[in-house]
């Protein structure tokens, strides 16, 4: 369907009115969000049920790897992003972590005020044998009544038109989390921006 649509709006916009080409772009947008929606879905399901080998990794690994995946898009929309401190190495899964880390950068650029250049720290803490990686963002901040039910399936604080999305972002980072052998959260205040985080098992020293 999209591909007929986008055809449609290349090829035929000059010979559609302002009805025809607004009921355009309505399908080419609906299916551009069907197919998000989708593929948001498959990664959740495969998350649930795939058979994930942990080791060894080191977090400033993962977090090169995102951020020179996700530049060209932070690069159009002003993001600065700052790495603090060492990122030290945690037991998990390479590319599941490479997926968590991207929804929260996401979720952190995503939601912040139309007038407001988005702002993002990343750092870990260890703690108790446990590494914890923290993503910060300057964004319009979540009601702590909120904290548990943004991380369930198609749970959205805000519309689509204002902030789009699926609202399976953040289920992923808790499923991804938890497979890990992780744990995930939030600390947030309204209007002064969010800190998510996951927490993972630091790896044991071999003598």
């Amino acid at each position: 369907m999209q591909g007929f649509a986008d055809a449609l709006q290349e090829d035929y916009a000059d010979r559609l009115d302002l009805t025809g080409q607004d009921y355009a772009w309505r399908i080419v947008t609906a299916a551009r969000r069907m197919d998000t929606l989708i593929q948001d879905l498959l990664t959740y399901s495969r998350l649930s049920r795939a058979d994930l080998r942990l080791h060894r990794i080191g977090l400033r690994g993962v977090a090169k790897d995102v951020l020179v995946q996700m530049e060209e898009e932070f690069r159009e929309r002003n993001v600065q992003v700052t790495v603090q401190g060492p990122l030290p190495e945690v037991v998990g899964h390479r590319a599941t972590l490479a997926q968590v880390l991207t929804n929260l950068l996401t979720n952190a650029v995503k939601f912040v005020n139309p007038d407001t250049p988005p702002r993002v720290r990343i750092w870990a803490e260890e703690r108790d044998g446990w590494v914890r990686l923290c993503v910060e963002d300057n964004g319009i901040g979540i009601a702590p009544e909120h904290y548990e039910r943004i991380f369930r399936v198609f749970e959205r604080l805000h519309g689509v038109e204002a902030y789009p999305g699926t609202g399976i972002g953040l289920a992923i980072v808790r499923k991804g989390g938890e497979r890990m052998g992780g744990r995930v959260g939030v600390e947030s205040e309204v209007g002064r921006g969010s800190r998510f985080w996951v927490e993972l098992l630091k790896p044991e020293d071999k003598p």
